[in-house]
């Protein structure tokens, strides 16, 4: 094939120094880039971005399925905390319970044992008071026995002389 000559070259093609058949390359290029624009976004990027919306639209259901797990968690954890607190009220409430009982009938223990003992002292100053008097009663007996001996011995010696 021969060279076209420069007036078969368009005005356009000649202003930048191209030939006719480098503008149909650029002609056959554009086509050619249109037709695999369109193919690819009908095959190539439709069902990409189809997968990729779809991924997205995954990863926002799970977090919001996260959000809603994390609430319930933070909802279960009140309530367990809430239960675990109202447990250890009743358990303290009960403990003083029990340690009030303790205290009331230690008391009452107490006060009957020092009523025991404190009659029993009573008693026992009582025989002490008693034996105290039965002693004096002998002493003074066997004193005014000894003193009536001793008294009839010294008359007696006192007659013989």
């Amino acid at each position: 094939m021969s060279q076209p000559t420069a007036e078969q070259t368009h005005p356009a093609l000649q202003m930048l120094h191209l030939t006719n058949e480098d503008g149909l390359m650029i002609l056959v290029g554009v086509a050619f880039i249109y037709l695999l624009y369109f193919t690819l976004s009908k095959k190539v990027f439709g069902p990409l971005l189809a997968h990729l919306e779809h991924r997205e639209g995954v990863t926002e259901g799970a977090l919001h399925s996260a959000a809603q797990m994390r609430e319930k968690g933070q909802a279960l954890r009140a309530r367990y905390d809430e239960g675990l607190f109202q447990a250890r009220l009743e358990a303290n409430r009960q403990k003083n319970e029990i340690l009030s009982a303790a205290k009331k009938s230690a008391s009452e223990t107490i006060g009957a044992a020092e009523a025991a003992a404190a009659k029993e002292l009573q008693t026992g100053r009582a025989g002490i008071e008693k034996q105290i008097r039965d002693a004096h009663g002998r002493i003074e007996a066997e004193a005014k026995e000894l003193a009536q001996k001793l008294a009839s011995k010294v008359d007696a010696q006192l007659t013989v002389h």
